[in-house]
């Protein structure tokens, strides 16, 4: 019988041992990487505690597994209401899994309990931001309160002030992110595009620049270098940040417009016509810029008769484009040698646009051109 009591007592130590020595191991296995086989040993544990379903949760966040990672969360939460980083964790995949009203119940509790927690006033604005709760920036700036340089809070500030257009708002706060992270690319970004609408095109560039200089390359950062360029009239590298753009994106309208523009500026006609040709074509609805800017490429090879015939498609899209009116006379003018026909083209553009203050510089060369014309022909006729 003693013998029988020993042999069980051994037994059962020996299970309660291995079941000791699993956890530690579990928690190895886990530090190294291999999830799966940490997850397993965890759930073959005699032990169902808060803390163990704690870690299954995390190995399974670990994997991506989110759903089953939420499930274990739950289940760690209802055993121990005090397991803060549970919560926490289960929080932000309720977030990441976009059910944004119990991520804002869960934070709301946890900024309760834990009022002096910055990550938690920051996870609340960003659910309450989901749910369109405009006291989302109280949340954030609350967490300023406690963490001046939190740069996740201060791009989540900036980009509030920037959407009510407080410009200069975004530029403090902007500057203040960059002195202590000035890798920050998001605040760099937003700053590029408050430079923009400040309608500060060399900040813009420089801006859009640094982005580069970062390694950040997308269609929205080249466009937008490409569009500060292309104001600044420095046609040479607006033109190759548009082929960039075309490069990450084959089918990009403007990206090929503005290749041609740029090219056109350049003197570079013949090329900037196969760019405005695909922008023609590309386009779902023919745009009257489009036309105009390929008519004028081919009016610079001495193309007049095809060029004519896209300026009276410009036209006929818009019928106030005074470039293209305009463009459309001298076109006619190049091309015909009747002098009535050549004075009728302008006669049409000032009739149309002499009322038309952004049509004025036009309007005083055809009105010079007319003169002469009419001249012409008086001459002629004696």
């Amino acid at each position: 019988m003693n013998k029988l009591f020993l042999s069980i007592l051994v037994v059962f130590l020996w299970k309660a041992e291995a079941q000791t020595s699993a956890l530690p191991l579990a928690d190895s296995l886990y530090a190294i990487g291999n999830y799966q086989k940490a997850i397993e040993l965890y759930q073959n544990s005699s032990t169902t505690s808060a803390v163990t379903y704690q870690k299954i949760a995390q190995a399974y966040q670990a994997t991506g597994n989110i759903g089953l990672a939420i499930n274990n969360y739950e289940k760690a939460i209802q055993l121990d209401q005090e397991l803060v980083i549970a919560k926490s964790n289960l929080g932000k995949l309720y977030y990441q899994s976009r059910n944004y009203q119990l991520a804002d119940s869960l934070f709301k509790k946890l900024v309760k309990n834990y009022p002096k927690n910055p990550d938690f006033y920051y996870r609340l604005g960003l659910a309450k931001e989901q749910l369109d709760d405009t006291t989302a920036i109280q949340d954030f700036q609350k967490v300023l309160e406690f963490d001046e340089n939190h740069q996740k809070t201060l791009y989540e500030v900036a980009k509030y002030h920037y959407r009510k257009k407080n410009y200069q708002k975004v530029e403090e706060l902007g500057e203040k992110a960059l002195l202590s992270y000035p890798e920050n690319t998001r605040m760099i970004s937003l700053l590029a595009q408050n430079a923009v609408a400040l309608k500060n095109l060399v900040s813009a560039k420089n801006r859009f620049e640094q982005l580069i200089g970062f390694n950040q390359k997308s269609v929205f950062i080249h466009f937008n270098l490409g569009s500060c360029y292309f104001n600044l009239k420095n046609y040479e590298k607006a033109y190759e940040q548009f082929v960039k753009v075309i490069q990450l994106e084959k089918n990009h309208l403007q990206a090929f417009l503005f290749a041609g523009k740029s090219l056109n500026e350049l003197k570079r006609y013949q090329e900037a016509t196969e760019f405005l040709k695909v922008a023609v074509l590309l386009a779902d609805q023919p745009v009257d810029e489009f036309y105009t800017a390929y008519a004028v490429s081919l009016q610079k090879q001495e193309q007049f008769k095809k060029a004519i015939e896209n300026f009276k498609i410009a036209l006929e899209e818009n019928p106030q484009n005074y470039r293209a009116q305009y463009e459309l006379a001298v076109c006619a003018d190049n091309y015909y040698k009747d002098l009535a026909t050549k004075i009728n083209y302008y006669q049409l553009f000032v009739r149309k646009f002499q009322n038309d203050p952004k049509a004025k510089y036009y309007l005083y060369l055809a009105k010079n051109r007319l003169s002469d014309l009419k001249e012409q022909q008086h001459l002629a006729k004696n």
